[in-house]
């Protein structure tokens, strides 16, 4: 007797084809004797079981057996399966004999046979046992179970069912919502929302049928409004009747169904490990960063309710219930929850009575990450520096919601903007590159501290970093605003205020920081030689206070100094003193650093042929870090050797048609840097130092070829795409401009997912991104990164420059957001307004 298995409806079923492949291979092999498909409710485990099945019955008359175990009560017996079971397997009552003895007779009698246990995580205690002593005593049976966490046979042959892709996931939610009578067309704007729609629920088949559901009541934009992720969200109120039973009535339905089967220490855990953010994207396919170390959650949920020695089992079950996503480097797991199942934790956090509640797991989590950014202070310059990097890329989301978790609270600001500091000092945001998110998060916590008296050096240091990388950023009268709060936050005697800048030359008392930043400002606004003095101050005032990471930041632009202003003979003992120390110390990113400046001095005074070989060895030992902020550095100083080069080989009279190929090579690599510039946000033009030598390698180039011919290989240096890296293999002789197109084939427009597109054109309207973020149902922080996105791919310095490539399709819709621009909400008066209103707008 063959059981029919549970057709999905027609045209529903998508993606799947690794699974499925896996299925069809392990289905004849003789040592297959059980193969359970894992994964959280609503994921689709019964449709893969039933496709596979569906396939299988075609190329194979092997009898099927399917049976579902939902009706069964939770911890139902091995003898209360086996007698579900029997009834759907016998074709006569067996009576007087047991099921399990009818069933090893059927299945022996029938030969090689395959029996399908759908929904056994409810019934674990008495599947494991049911089945194992089955396929003992049978040796042609064959066992799929769909469940959510595994049976727990040794020889058990496990296979995850994840979400589905972003491209299935879309194609499923516009096949509901057709079906639900509300079809979304071939509309961009549209399909952009549903795309978010089905990442905001993980793709899950289930969720996205309900959101599809909600079509009927509501347009997709208002769907998506609902999926906040915070306490506002709307999806655990999802709910249809014709989803089937009743375990998968609702997501909260689905969550609560495994939550249910868990201990009272698991769901106390699962509650508490909502604090943490929701880790990884669906579609990163396991090489982005996220989710938090077992250390993390131990210090965040543990106490004599949950003690430490607790937490390692209890995350354990709670990924083998599903319920907690897991994902393994070589070192570590990292353990994150899928947004729906932290916005179910998060209000059962917010339902308990009985012990520590939200507001205190949050000072935990804040406290934590506080303390582990702080300790790279420590390991800067060590060897150990470069594995405290690798920890804080994963931890990334976690430490900045941890600073912005304490922004609402004075007392709680002062941790928030420790962090912030921190990170700064060490120079994450060039690493990471996340400048205008962590500029945006110090910037913020600054004005949250203003009025704490004890927070007066916190308030100082973070002026100072921030106008630190303002500098970097062109916006130099905003560093000299900041600088001037920080003078008069330090000095007290009111003629220094006012004459501070005139004391370069001695020491005021000015605090490390500070001196490096009006250091920095002297030599890239001004270049002014006093640069040298104060920056050396700073180096000797960090190295006092035993700050590695200020030291050696303070060193590197010193040695800067002395190579842009300074007498050549120092410039070379500095900058290899500096990368000596690097070196030395074994540490990444801190010899990254100093190879700049190493760089710097060999093309102000030293061999132009030394510095293009020592550059392209730096260049290409650091070309598959993800600081391309560093990197463009390399190709910056690499262009400056080759106009040194050219203009050594013009003094000495070098054949026409060297010089033109040199002069050519040249022009690409400017029109590729330009490229580089304005898709990492940088304007160069607006400092001294690199505009200077911008603007020589310009005249060099085009003194050889001659106006004309320098633009037309300016324009083709242009096409070099960042994505590709290609101007990076350009200057280390892999890359050919020949293999370019002959110009664009498309606009860079086409570039943008459907969703940036959409991101773009309010931002080229002039909506400011936490308007977006409202109108587009998301977090302020993700419309940051899809900004901040659509300019690298678009190539712009800024916001107002994404207009230019708006196509001219969309050009009417840009001029009507635009008059609908919701007006900005003003900022609550700060004390120091001249600060605040030199703020970049979003």
């Amino acid at each position: 007797m063959t059981v029919p298995v549970p057709p999905a409806a027609t045209g529903e079923f998508v993606g799947r084809a690794a699974e499925l492949q896996r299925i069809e291979q392990l289905l004849p092999a003789p040592h297959a004797r059980l193969i359970t498909l894992v994964g959280p409710g609503g994921i689709g485990k019964t449709a893969v079981a039933a496709e596979a099945v569906r396939r299988y019955r075609k190329v194979s008359d092997r009898p099927v057996h399917w049976t579902r175990l939902a009706r069964l009560a939770p911890g139902s017996t091995s003898e209360a399966i086996a007698e579900e079971v029997v009834k759907l397997v016998a074709k006569a009552d067996m009576a007087g004999r047991s099921a399990r003895d009818c069933l090893v007779e059927i299945f022996t009698r029938a030969g090689a046979t395959l029996l399908v246990l759908d929904n056994c995580e409810h019934v674990l205690a008495g599947a494991g046992p049911f089945v194992i002593d089955l396929v003992e005593a049978v040796p042609g049976l064959t066992v799929i179970a769909t469940s959510r966490e595994p049976i727990g046979w040794l020889d058990e042959h496990l296979i995850a069912i994840p979400p589905l892709s972003g491209p299935n996931a879309l194609t499923l939610f516009l096949r509901q919502a057709e079906r639900n009578g509300r079809p979304i067309h071939g509309d961009a704007e549209h399909h952009a929302i549903a795309e978010k729609i089905c990442g905001r629920v993980e793709n899950n088949p289930l969720f996205i049928q309900l959101a599809a559901a909600r079509l009927r009541h509501r347009p997709v934009a208002a769907v998506l409004r609902e999926l906040t992720g915070d306490r506002d969200d709307k999806r655990m109120q999802w709910s249809h009747r014709w989803v089937g039973a009743e375990r998968h009535g609702s997501v909260h339905d689905v969550i609560a169904w495994s939550y249910g089967l868990c201990t009272a220490e698991e769901r106390l855990l699962l509650d508490r490990m909502s604090v943490f953010v929701t880790g990884f994207d669906i579609d990163c396919g396991g090489t982005c960063g996220g989710g938090a170390e077992l250390a993390a959650i131990t210090a965040v949920c543990a106490d004599a309710a949950l003690p430490a020695d607790r937490i390692e089992h209890l995350v354990e079950r709670l990924v083998e219930r599903s319920l907690v996503s897991a994902r393994s480097s070589v070192t570590t797991v990292r353990y994150y929850l899928l947004e729906s199942v932290r916005v179910f934790a998060r209000d059962r956090l917010g339902r308990r009575v009985d012990g520590v509640d939200e507001a205190a797991l949050l000072d935990r989590h804040r406290r934590y990450y506080r303390d582990k950014v702080v300790a790279g202070q420590e390991l800067w310059c060590s060897p150990r520096q470069d594995d405290w990097i690798e920890w804080l890329r994963a931890a990334w989301e976690n430490v900045l919601f941890a600073i912005e978790s304490g922004l609402s609270e004075p007392a709680q600001a002062t941790i928030a903007l420790e962090t912030a500091n921190t990170l700064m000092a060490l120079r994450i945001p060039f690493i990471t590159g996340a400048n205008r998110a962590v500029m945006r998060l110090t910037e913020r916590a600054l004005a949250a501290v203003r009025d704490i008296e004890s927070a007066v050096s916190l308030r100082v240091e973070a002026m100072a970093l921030i106008g630190w990388i303002a500098v970097w950023q062109g916006r130099q009268l905003y560093t000299a605003q900041l600088l001037d709060e920080c003078a008069a936050e330090c000095l007290t005697d009111p003629v220094l205020r006012r004459t501070w800048r005139e004391t370069a030359e001695r020491d005021i008392g000015l605090p490390a920081a500070v001196e490096c930043t009006w250091g920095l400002e002297l030599l890239l606004v001004h270049h002014d030689r006093r640069a040298i003095d104060v920056l050396a101050r700073a180096r000797t005032k960090f190295e006092a206070m035993g700050d590695r990471a200020g030291m050696g930041r303070s060193e590197l632009f010193e040695s800067l100094a002395h190579s842009i202003v300074g007498e050549p003979e120092q410039a070379i003992a500095v900058a290899r003193r500096h990368l000596d120390r690097a070196i030395d110390a074994a540490a990444g990113a801190a010899i990254a650093w100093a190879e700049l400046g190493w760089m710097l001095a060999l093309n102000a005074h030293g061999d132009p042929r030394e510095a293009v070989r020592f550059g392209r060895f730096a260049l290409e030992r650091n070309m598959e870090t993800d600081d391309l902020w560093t990197v463009s550095w390399f190709m910056h100083f690499l262009m400056v050797a080759s106009k040194n080069l050219l203009a050594e080989r013009i003094a000495a009279g070098a054949e026409p048609s060297e010089l033109t190929a040199a002069a050519t090579e040249l022009a690409h690599v400017l029109g590729g840097m330009s490229t580089l510039h304005r898709s990492l946000g940088i304007t160069p033009d607006r400092l001294i130092f690199p505009a200077k030598a911008i603007d020589a390698a310009a005249r060099t180039a085009k003194s050889v070829l001659g106006a004309s011919e320098y633009r037309a290989a300016l324009r083709r240096g242009e096409l070099l795409r960042p994505e590709h890296a290609e101007l990076q293999r350009l200057l280390l002789g892999r890359f050919r401009i020949e293999q370019l197109p002959a110009a664009e084939t498309a606009s860079r427009w086409s570039e943008l997912s459907p969703a940036e597109q959409e991101v773009a054109v309010l931002a080229a309207a002039g909506w400011p991104n936490s308007v977006i973020a409202t109108r587009r149902g998301s977090s302020i922080r993700t419309v940051d990164a899809q900004v901040a996105t659509i300019r690298r791919k678009l190539m712009v310095a800024t916001r107002s420059e994404i207009i230019a490539h708006v196509p001219d399709e969309l050009a009417e819709r840009v001029r009507l957001e635009s008059r609908q621009r919701p007006a900005r909400r003003r900022p609550r008066q700060s004390p120091r307004p001249a600060i605040e209103s030199m703020t970049p707008s979003s």
